[in-house]
Parts: structure tokens; sequence; C-alpha cells
């Protein structure tokens, strides 16, 4: 009787057995993820700083300065302000606004972005930094570059909403957004606002000083920029007034190569001034 009892507990040993294989192979895939990234910076931005990945950018030449890891999570076509239809014909793009963005930064969760396909050129690496963004120490870092603005500017984004402050498909509304959302979650967390650079519109023979894509000038951004950044303790670096000569049209040529994006000198010239300014603040 004993040993008919064990034949028919047998396949109960068996399914117990598989079902603590399973829990083993659950539990070890469950601690043994990617490593989590421990930089000491971030540079969250548009093209100025996404472009020339891979030891040229901006975020690259300041992180060899500093003599601190920074990874770049700068993204492309990306602006600060969420993507109004009417104005950004691709709303995809939305997911990826900065507004968008620090919300996931924030619950650690990027299924949002997860499920956008972004298929407009040269993004080919935004799956590779989502991926990066995901396993950053948010607890470890140490200051969050805010890089954004000429996007938002050239796309005719409103400044403000006279009824909503914080209407995230302004710019003032959302930058005050992500400022509140990331000091609440990360109170000591060293924030600086890059201003976007000074532009030149070749083709229309114009540059940011007049030209109004209908949001108002780039001073106009700037300048509110600087206003909400001092009101959330926010430190700004200027990069419109004095970082490009500009007293002739022709001056577009000397550090940018269409005279928005920077060329060689133009990243080195933005890369230096950044860390001028934090090297002064540690001293």
């Amino acid at each position: 009787m004993a040993l008919k009892s064990k034949g028919k507990e047998w396949p109960y040993w068996c399914a117990a057995f598989a079902a603590v294989l399973l829990f083993l192979g659950t539990f070890r895939c469950f601690y043994h993820r990617e490593p989590a990234r421990f930089p000491k910076g971030l540079v969250l931005g548009d093209s100025v700083y996404a472009e020339s990945r891979g030891g040229g950018s901006v975020s690259d030449r300041v992180s060899s300065a500093l003599g601190k890891e920074i990874f770049n999570g700068a993204l492309g076509g990306t602006s600060l302000a969420r993507a109004d239809e009417k104005r950004l014909p691709d709303e995809r793009m939305d997911a990826y606004s900065m507004a968008s963005l620090s919300k996931s930064l924030v619950s650690g969760d990027f299924g949002v972005q997860k499920q956008i396909k972004v298929e407009i050129p040269a993004t080919e690496y935004y799956d590779e930094v989502l991926q990066g963004l995901t396993e950053i120490d948010f607890e470890g870092l140490e200051i969050l570059f805010l890089g954004y603005g000429m996007n938002d500017y050239q796309n005719g984004t409103p400044l403000e909403n006279p009824e909503d402050p914080f209407d995230e498909y302004t710019f003032g509304g959302a930058l005050r957004s992500v400022l509140r959302a990331i000091r609440k979650t990360w109170p000591e967390l060293r924030i600086v606002l890059l201003t976007p650079t000074y532009s030149w519109y070749v083709d229309r023979g114009e540059s940011c000083e007049s030209l109004d894509f209908g949001g108002g000038t780039l001073r106009e951004y700037v300048e509110l920029e600087k206003k909400i950044g001092e009101e959330y303790g926010a430190e700004v670096i200027d990069l419109y007034g004095d970082l490009y000569p500009h007293e002739t049209f022709e001056d577009w040529k000397e550090y940018t190569r269409d005279g928005v994006h920077p060329n060689e000198a133009g990243i080195e010239r933005i890369a230096e001034k950044i860390a001028s300014r934090l090297e002064e603040h540690q001293r």
C-alpha cells in the first residue's frame, strides 16, 4: 500500500518541483536585470545636445572637462511643451516632450514612450537613449541639465496661458510643471537650465531677434525661462546672449552649420561655457 501511495504522489512531487524551478528562474531573472547606470549628470534636450553622439557631443565634452560621467539623454526634434497637433502634425512626439518625459522619469515607468515608434529621420538612437534612462539610478544623480526651447520657439508654442500657469501645451506652463515634479521627487537634485542659443534662419534671411513663428521672438522664450528658473531655484546658463557673436547676419557661419545647429566650434564653445560656469560654482 505504501508503494502504491508513493506512486500516486509522484505527479504531485513533479508539479511541485517544477513550480520551485519556475520560481527560482523568475527570481533569478528579477535579480539579474541590467546593472543600473550611475552617472553624476544627465542632459535632456533637443538636437543641439543630441548631435555628435559617441564622443563629440556637448555632454561628452562637459563630462571630460569636469571628470564626471554625464549621460546624454537628449533627443533631437523634441520640445519642452507638449505637442499641439495643430502646430506640430506628428503628435507622436508629444510622448517625448519634456512635459511628458518628466512624468516617466518621476514614476520610473516609460511605457508611454515604449509604445510610440518615432519614424522621422535621425531618430534611430531613441530606443538606446530610452533604455539608458530606464537604467539610471536617479537617487545618485547630482545634476540635471535641461536644454530645451529652440523647438518650442520654432513650433510657435504659446509662451503662457493666462488661465492656467501649468498648461503643458505652453512653454511656461510646461517648464513650471517639469520643475515642480522634479523638485518634489528629488529636492536635492541640482537643476541647470540651458537656454536656446542665438539662431539665424538663412533661407528667410532673418535672425531670431526679429523672426516670430507665432509664439514670440526667441528672446521672449529665454527671458521667460530665466524668470521661471529663478522661481523654482534652478540655475540658468544663458547661451543666448553673448555665446555667439551676431553683429552681422553672416556671423552664423562661425559657430553653426546652418544657423541653428552648432558646428564643431559651436559644440566646443557651448561645452566650454557650461563647464566654466559649473567650475565657478564648485570653487
